[in-house]
């Protein structure tokens, strides 16, 4: 445990150190983003997603402006809740209330080239290909007795479909000076294969809920394509780290 605590503050104190001197290795990025469904997507689903994602990326060749990596991202779009009233045995009434969030999740790999620009303002691109899963959460919970505001948990369900993903992204970082960390704003558009996903049904009132609750949703098709704006942090790693960790090793 202390050694993965003291890799983590190596890792963020390899980013403070003045670079110009050292061989980068590569970049940690932390990021902020704004899923908007596009095309046929945006038709079926027009809501907007909010998340975070992660990327790692090495540096190929020291000679070469070119890097290779991986992307993790998560993303939730609209929160759901329906309260009903249902007739239960010996002529009571209970009430239930039944929620449901969306979700997505994607893995990338990917590449990264940044050209070898002066001063402290970087564009680059990335090319991405990988795998998303689009699935939504549903719960249903009964209200515990009348005077009770409290809601109890009777039954769960996910429903997910994983599709194949890909696109590229643009971006500009913007070094602050030799620290080796950079505000990251970029754009990617990510397009992929038909997903399966799940709405709240319009004639809601129709629905059977003492027989399925669940049956409240309705499955949707359509292919998954978003534009995602971005904010965050990149940090720059160097040789420093290594060094840092061969010691660590050592102890």
């Amino acid at each position: 445990m202390k050694k993965a605590i003291y890799f983590f503050w190596m890792l963020l104190g390899a980013t403070i150190t003045p670079v110009q001197a050292q061989h980068e290795i590569g970049t940690l990025g932390l990021n902020f983003q704004v899923g908007l469904p596009q095309g046929a997507f945006r038709d079926a689903y027009d809501e907007i997603g909010f998340g975070g994602s992660m990327d790692l990326y090495f540096r190929i060749n020291k000679d070469l402006p070119l890097y290779a990596g991986f992307n993790l991202s998560m993303m939730g779009f609209e929160q759901l809740r329906r309260d009903f009233t249902l007739l239960l045995p010996g002529g009571f009434y209970g009430d239930y209330r039944l929620r449901a969030s969306s979700n997505l999740f994607s893995g990338y790999g990917s590449l990264r080239i940044v050209p070898n620009t002066p001063g402290w303002v970087k564009p680059y691109a990335e090319a991405l290909i990988g795998v998303k899963n689009f699935y939504i959460s549903k719960r249903l919970e009964a209200r515990q007795d009348q005077f009770d505001h409290s809601w109890q948990e009777q039954d769960r369900d996910t429903d997910g479909d994983w599709t194949l993903g890909y696109g590229g992204s643009a971006g500009i970082l913007f070094y602050f000076g030799h620290s080796g960390i950079a505000l990251d704003l970029k754009c990617s558009y990510l397009a992929g294969g038909e997903v399966t996903f799940f709405q709240l049904k319009d004639d809601i009132d129709d629905v059977q809920f003492e027989e399925n609750p669940f049956s409240a949703f309705d499955p949707v098709k359509a292919t998954a394509n978003m534009l995602i704006p971005q904010i965050g942090l990149v940090f720059t790693m160097n040789t420093d780290l290594v060094n840092d960790i061969s010691q660590m090793n050592v102890k």
